[in-house]
């Protein structure tokens, strides 16, 4: 069966673009505003200007992927913290994964790791994190077991949501729930209280992390956004000639810079209001 593109034609699909470089990103905004059958008054370097204008706003507000780091609490710095890029090392699958780009730590259009933009959740091992065996939480759970296994022994239900009631206060009044803090610009994570170097222990980090180069170029606001910008600098441009009657009758015209002005504010409304990955708020007020 024969295909349906032209030959030397490329195609593509929301999942499948055929956008996957600056240079295709270029070639179609190129070919969206006109050329080559006309001059467009822009070099190529002011376009991949503005994709990555594009990009760095967007990651500002979106485009990110949800990781979970091991936290070994031996690497923290006490009164300094903890650097991401030693979370990252420490983890096997932000080293090498079988996606690459996505889960691997290392962006090579950057020449660097990809960026943590806030932690969400910490937990310990040796509480409520990767390693239950020998805590208090494990040992009420097998009560509750032999309860309803082998009869007359042990506890039920009620009595294990009231214990758990009386651990979670007691991290509360007592001060053994640890506080995160991290710091987006350093890429530091601080814990208080912090690690003793005498009681080490295995945790998990969870984190926002910037999704590379790569996959960024793929987005379609992206896109739009770079095409809206592109539209602004041949507009502004064209401002310097503006009144100028060209050979033939024909005229300069601004519209192209109202127009790109009018689609780049649509887009931001859409990225802070509606995109899908829009991270979720860190605090409420109410």
């Amino acid at each position: 069966m024969s295909g349906v593109i032209p030959e030397g034609y490329h195609g593509g699909t929301t999942l499948n673009p055929a956008v996957t470089s600056y240079d295709t990103l270029s070639i179609r905004i190129q070919h969206q505003l006109g050329a080559p059958l006309v001059n467009l008054e822009i070099s190529d370097e002011q376009i991949y200007d503005c994709i990555t204008d594009s990009i760095e706003y967007f990651t500002k507000w979106a485009g990110y992927t949800e990781e979970y780091l091991v936290f070994k609490s031996e690497l923290y710095q006490r009164g300094v913290g903890l650097k991401m890029d030693d979370l990252f090392t420490a983890s096997y699958e932000m080293k090498t994964s079988q996606t690459p780009g996505v889960s691997a730590c290392f962006d090579y259009d950057l020449a660097s790791r990809r960026k943590v933009i806030d932690v969400f959740e910490f937990s310990k091992g040796e509480d409520t994190g990767i390693n239950t065996l020998f805590t208090l939480e494990q040992a009420m759970s097998q009560q509750i077991y032999s309860s309803y296994m082998i009869g007359n022994f042990g506890f039920d239900l009620i009595t294990w949501e009231v214990l758990k009631g009386f651990i979670d206060t007691r991290n509360k009044v007592l001060a053994l729930t640890d506080h995160v803090r991290f710091d987006a610009r350093t890429q530091i994570l601080r814990l208080i209280p912090e690690p003793r170097p005498t009681h080490t222990f295995l945790g998990i980090v969870g984190c926002y992390v910037e999704r590379p180069i790569k996959d960024l170029i793929r987005e379609r606001w992206v896109q739009k956004y770079a095409l809206a910008l592109t539209k602004i600098t041949i507009g502004r441009v064209r401002e310097k000639f503006g009144g100028t009657n060209l050979f033939g009758g024909g005229s300069v015209s601004s519209a192209l810079l109202q127009e790109g002005m009018q689609e780049k504010q649509a887009l931001e409304e859409q990225l802070m209001t509606s995109y899908q990955d829009n991270a979720p708020s860190t605090f409420f007020i109410g």
